[in-house]
């Protein structure tokens, strides 16, 4: 792969250090917010909100530069594309992501490479609702969720619904809906996701019968 232009990284390095000072007070607000205690979250959001709609190449710095100093940890060559917005601060966003416009992510640690499709959704794993004694849908009063981790290289559709770890260069089809994990180099496609086919043949792993449920392959 030939080196990048001198003043192309000239004018990256501009952008990106224009874009850290610019969000610099909404990531101190943010981190003052955390002195809180965990799950105080409302200056993140705000600010997330407000930077999710800002348009064009320069928007994405800006996302990408609040982002980097306020989640876990955040590449400084993922691409964070125009209305995409995080839940949560504990996620981790691989070097070279793409994600897509409108994507909601939860707490989620994308691995390196993956691409993320436009208004997907890949949720935090874990109990997001319980039913009272009442009959009634609530949030638990002990939110104990878990970061839903995808492998390098994958593949999420667009508007896929994912709410388990995906594995390394999977494919998720437009509009599946995933609620288990998806092992290694796997595509799966509908709702609830089956498996369709294998993108690389592993001699260590049974092929699987087509269109079986994902509990078929996932073992």
């Amino acid at each position: 792969m030939p080196p990048e232009p001198v003043l192309r990284r000239l004018i990256k390095f501009a952008l990106n250090t224009t874009a850290a000072v610019l969000v610099a007070p909404s990531v101190l607000v943010c981190y003052l917010e955390t002195k809180r205690g965990p799950g105080y979250e409302r200056f993140f959001h705000g600010w997330g909100q407000f930077y999710a709609v800002m348009p064009g190449l320069f928007g994405m710095c800006l996302r990408r530069a609040f982002y980097r100093g306020t989640l876990t940890d955040c590449s400084i060559d993922c691409q964070i594309a125009f209305g995409v917005l995080f839940n949560h601060r504990e996620a981790i966003i691989g070097s070279e992501v793409y994600i897509g416009p409108y994507a909601l992510m939860g707490r989620v640690k994308l691995g390196r490479g993956s691409l993320i499709g436009s208004r997907s959704s890949i949720l935090s794993t874990g109990e997001h609702h319980v039913m009272d004694a009442n009959g009634r849908w609530t949030t638990p009063d002990n939110l104990a969720f878990e970061i839903t981790e995808i492998g390098e290289y994958c593949w999420i559709g667009e508007a896929a619904i994912v709410m388990a770890g995906v594995g390394d260069g999977a494919m998720i089809s437009a509009g599946a809906v995933t609620a288990t994990k998806i092992p290694d180099h796997v595509m799966v496609a509908g709702n609830p996701a089956r498996f369709v086919k294998r993108l690389i043949e592993d001699e260590l792993t049974e092929p699987a019968e087509g269109g079986k449920s994902l509990g078929a392959v996932s073992g």
